[in-house]
Formats: structure tokens, C-alpha cells, sequence
């Protein structure tokens, strides 16, 4: 048995505690939008950036960034084919094959399972889907809901006034500044400010999505059909993805292999609920009942590759 295998149980009970919280209408509906501001603006960004801060990687090792980003359009092409083959309706379908909640769930379960030293690791191996969801997956979703594609110039702005992206970057620039010994005491402080930001996240993170919890009967069965299928051709291409490409090419630490398939066994982005049209109500239930389900597969799929490991 690993020695992480109940490390995500936490994790598990935190789903269930917001779950508990919204049957009890402990915390309210504006309550929770205030939190996931709160986290998104302040405490993502600043678990980021303690994340980049301590990120080790190669030159070479950057290539895995342009990887993941055409492996998720690889995903693309392939629910596109999926929903040809078994005749799926939802246009939906294929944007939920693709594309990995990390920042909203990611970072949370696996710094549960494998420690807060190891979560610049599922950070780097994140970059390539980040980049894929604010260009390819929200150009697709925002064409969807209002008919017309955003231009590059105003999803590349987007980006890199995101807060998730200042927190990556500054982190990145922090970790390559030296600064002398005589700054320690000054600097301290603020790095103990960050962390604690940062520390904020995971739980809030956690509460937040098992309040947002919507199961509908009418569309489980599609849910349950895309969760087994993208979970099956997910963890058969990250251990074809982390056996020829980490290991044997690159040659990288354990710990990336680990991130890489915590983030195959990942929800879809969370982000694509807040595209849905508010009057569609079949494609909205779709939606908000496969990422429930997933989100507690997920967890439980996590604690069962931490019991085989």
C-alpha cells in the first residue's frame, strides 16, 4: 500500500463539507461567487507563485509545455470523432474531453497527496493546458454562447492580465532573482505573506466546488459515458506520455510523472460552466452533472493511483 493513499481523504471530506454546506444553506449562493473571486484574484495567484518560485527545470524540459498544449487538441479531435461515432448531440461533447481543471483542483489534491514541495511540478506540467483553455477552449466556448470568436489580440490580453498569470510569472522572475544575505530578513516577511495567501487556497478551493455540486438524472448517463471514456483514453496517454516522453527523453523526476497523470485524472475546466447559456437548460445540466461526478471520480481515482504506486 503507497504511503499517500488516504493523503486526499482531506480533500474528500472538504468536497463533502461544502456539499453539507450548500443542502444546509449554511453558506449562500453570493457568498460562494465572493469566495471563488477571492480565490481566483488572491489566493491561486499567490499559490502559483510560491509554486514557480521553487520550479527547477532544463531548457529542454520546456518542450513539454508545447506538448500538453497538442495533446489537449489532440483531445479536441478526438471527442469530435467520439461524438460522430456515437452520435452525441451535445456540442458540448468534445470540449469536455478536453482540457484539465489544475488550478481549481489539481494543485489542491495533489499537494494533498504528495506534499507542497511538489506542486511547482503539476504547475509546469499544467502551463500547456492553460495556454490551450484561454485560447483554443474559451475562443470555442465564447463563439458557442454569443456566435462570434474573440480576436487573438483580446484573449492574449486576457491572459496576461489574468491573475493566475501574473502569479506564474512573477514567481518565475522571483526564482531566478539573487538577492544578497543581508535582504533575508527583509524579504522574509513578504515570502511569509504569500505563503500563507497561498495556504488559503486549497481548503476554500475545495469548499467551493463540493457546494457546487448539481446532479440531474436526465443527463447522467451521457456524464457517466464521457467521465469513463476520457478517463480511459486519458490514463493510457499519460503513461504513454510519462514512459516515452518524461523518462525515457527527457529524463525528468518522479514527481512530474506523478503531476502528469494527477492532471489526466483531472476534471474538465470548471470554466466551461460559466460559458453555458443560462436558458439551455438540458446542455446546462449536462455540464454541471459531469463535472460533479468527475470531481469526486477524480478524488477517489487519485487515492487508488497513490494505493498502486
Amino acid at each position: 500500500m503507497g504511503t499517500n493513499t488516504f493523503a486526499s481523504l482531506p480533500i474528500l471530506l472538504l468536497f463533502f463539507l461544502g456539499y453539507w454546506m450548500r443542502r444546509t444553506s449554511f453558506l449562500s449562493e453570493r457568498t460562494i461567487v465572493e469566495l471563488k473571486n477571492l480565490i481566483l484574484t488572491v489566493g491561486l495567484p499567490a499559490l502559483l507563485f510560491e509554486s514557480f518560485l521553487t520550479l527547477d527545470v532544463r531548457a529542454k524540459d520546456t518542450v513539454v509545455v508545447l506538448l500538453i498544449y497538442l495533446l489537449c487538441l489532440l483531445l479536441l479531435g478526438i471527442g469530435h470523432l467520439l461524438a460522430r461515432v456515437f452520435r452525441i448531440k451535445s456540442p458540448y461533447f468534445s470540449l469536455m474531453m478536453t482540457g484539465f481543471e489544475v488550478g481549481m483542483f489539481g494543485l489542491a489534491v495533489f499537494s494533498a497527496t504528495y506534499g507542497a514541495a511538489g506542486l511547482s511540478a503539476i504547475a509546469f506540467i499544467g502551463l500547456g493546458q492553460t495556454f490551450f483553455v484561454f485560447t483554443i477552449q474559451s475562443s470555442a466556448l465564447t463563439a458557442m454562447k454569443s456566435g462570434s470568436r474573440p480576436s487573438a489580440s483580446v484573449m492574449f490580453g486576457e491572459f496576461i492580465r489574468s491573475p493566475v498569470t501574473l502569479g506564474m510569472v512573477g514567481g518565475i522572475v522571483a526564482g531566478a532573482i539573487t538577492l544578497p544575505s543581508s535582504m533575508a530578513p527583509y524579504v522574509a516577511p513578504l515570502g511569509s505573506f504569500i505563503h500563507f495567501l497561498g495556504s488559503m487556497t486549497v481548503p476554500l478551493i475545495t469548499i467551493a466546488i463540493g457546494w457546487g455540486v448539481q446532479i440531474e438524472r436526465r443527463t447522467l448517463g451521457l456524464s457517466l459515458f464521457t467521465i469513463a471514456i476520457r478517463k480511459i483514453i486519458l490514463v493510457t496517454l499519460a503513461l504513454l506520455f510519462n514512459y516515452w516522453i518524461l523518462d525515457r527523453w527527457l529524463g525528468m523526476p518522479q514527481i512530474f510523472r506523478q503531476a502528469m497523470l494527477v492532471m489526466a485524472l483531472t476534471p474538465p475546466p470548471f470554466v466551461i460552466s460559466a460559458f453555458m447559456k443560462a436558458d439551455d437548460e438540458t446542455e446546462n445540466a449536462y455540464v454541471h452533472t459531469t463535472l460533479s461526478v468527475d470531481t469526486v471520480v477524480s478524488i477517489v481515482l487519485v487515492m487508488v493511483v497513490a494505493y498502486l504506486a
